[in-house]
């Protein structure tokens, strides 16, 4: 008996639940033709608008998210509307960025080639484009919450990986990871990945002066003295036929060429 009680009074609970959504939600669409009227910029009218909604302004962040969540489920634009929307509401919060980033700079490519036949259909140039082109409307959307969201370096590095493997321009990616190392907190790999960005893209000096100046003033003083970093810039001094006076002296824990694989 008493696990039927808590089973309704649950099943009772979630339709209050529901029902507060909805009603939220409506307070929140009736706000979205003036949003648009302003394009949804964030430095356009935000003071005023942002005012009256006052501390409703996350909860109506996290129901325009759940909505736009319900739309990118069925391929609709409009929850890219809808996610931006959400960044104006809450431009602190770093996940909606993010979200946003990833659903113009990784799906939206992938849909409109779905609806252009699919990827046998459409030529590999073609594709390539797409791709390249709606990795940009991901990196321009990042670049909006850089300045305000709470985690830049977590929109830099998702910008650097657009960049990379979308737009497949390793300057401008390496130019990204390298912004973001310098915006802590940033994951481990960004100096890293600058180094082999920038000799991907043929710059192996610059990629060594670079990682050499970040390993020996930040990595080198690691718990594991970041073996990964040493590893890449020992193969850049065989490369580029570094005299051994130039090289990084050899450290205590280093074995033979343990770095050649």
């Amino acid at each position: 008996m008493t696990g039927r009680l808590l089973l309704l009074l649950g099943l009772a609970l979630a339709l209050l639940a529901g029902e507060a959504a909805e009603s939220a939600w409506s307070k929140a669409r009736r706000a979205v033709p003036e949003l648009r009227r302003a394009d949804l910029e964030l430095t356009a009218g935000q003071g005023a608008l942002l005012g009256v909604l006052g501390g409703f302004r996350p909860v109506l962040a996290d129901l325009t998210c759940i909505r736009a969540y319900v739309k990118w489920e069925k391929r609709d634009r409009g929850c890219e509307a809808l996610l931006r929307l959400a960044c104006l509401l809450d431009p602190h919060a770093t996940t909606f960025w993010e979200q946003r980033g990833n659903l113009v700079g990784l799906d939206m490519a992938h849909w409109e080639l779905r609806a252009r036949g699919g990827y046998l259909r459409v030529p590999a140039p073609e594709q390539r484009a797409a791709f390249a082109r709606f990795g940009r409307k991901g990196i321009a959307a990042l670049g909006e919450g850089v300045p305000v969201a709470r985690r830049p370096s977590s929109l830099l590095v998702l910008a650097g990986y657009l960049a990379e493997t979308r737009v497949r321009d390793p300057l401008l990616a390496s130019g990204y990871y390298r912004r973001a190392h310098e915006s802590p907190p940033a994951p481990w790999y960004c100096a890293y990945f600058v180094g082999r960005l920038l000799k991907d893209a043929g710059q192996p000096r610059e990629a060594y002066a670079y990682l050499r100046d970040v390993w020996q003033r930040q990595l080198s003083r690691l718990p594991d003295n970041s073996p990964t970093e040493l590893a890449f810039l020992r193969k850049l001094e065989a490369e580029l036929g570094l005299a051994p006076a130039l090289r990084i002296p050899r450290q205590e824990w280093e074995k033979g060429d343990w770095w050649v694989r």
